[in-house]
């Protein structure tokens, strides 16, 4: 079980702490709307957190090992990049929800290019955001111009993992 109180957790309080310093020392008293849009946010997307990091939490038990590991192990080479490419586009949420399953993924036998290049896809090429988003509000010619500039980031970013794992072994992993 990962520490609570780590590196992460001391930053973001800084954070928090420096942002709310800022807000007080404006003097007009809106810091009182930041803490109340704050809880609202919280309101909002709390229980969708608790959801994803539960999901994942599953996810991870249930996935089959040997099959996680045929198709998207280190040993899987442009297979696991490209199916982790092709994967990534379809998990929506952002970073709350495609990190719980990027780990339940590597304790599952999924190795680092594979995933990187899922998490890489599902930044760039996911289609929650190019459709709920991205056409909408900057239209279909910049949406399409847009994909077609960063298509090959994420296979790209499989590789790279795969040459730096090469040069410098595997990084040693917190989960």
């Amino acid at each position: 079980m990962p520490a609570i109180f780590g590196p992460s957790f001391f930053i973001i309080w800084a954070l928090v702490a420096v942002v709310f310093v800022i807000a007080l020392r404006k003097g007009d008293g809106e810091w009182k709307k930041g803490v109340v849009r704050g809880f609202e946010m919280f309101i909002v997307n709390g229980p969708r957190i608790i959801c994803a990091l539960l999901a994942a939490g599953f996810l991870a038990y249930i996935l089959p090992r040997e099959l996680i590991a045929t198709w998207l192990g280190e040993g899987s080479g442009w297979r696991g990049i490209l199916i982790g490419c092709a994967v990534g586009p379809f998990f929506p949420g952002g970073p709350l929800v495609i990190f719980p399953v990027v780990v339940a993924l590597l304790k599952s036998g999924a190795g680092i290019p594979a995933v990187i290049a899922f998490l890489t896809s599902g930044s760039v090429w996911g289609l929650h955001r190019i459709f709920m988003f991205e056409v909408p509000l900057m239209g279909t010619r910049f949406a399409v111009t847009r994909f077609v500039a960063s298509a090959l980031l994420p296979p790209l970013s499989g590789l790279f993992a795969a040459l730096l794992i090469e040069f410098f072994g595997t990084p040693s992993l917190i989960h």
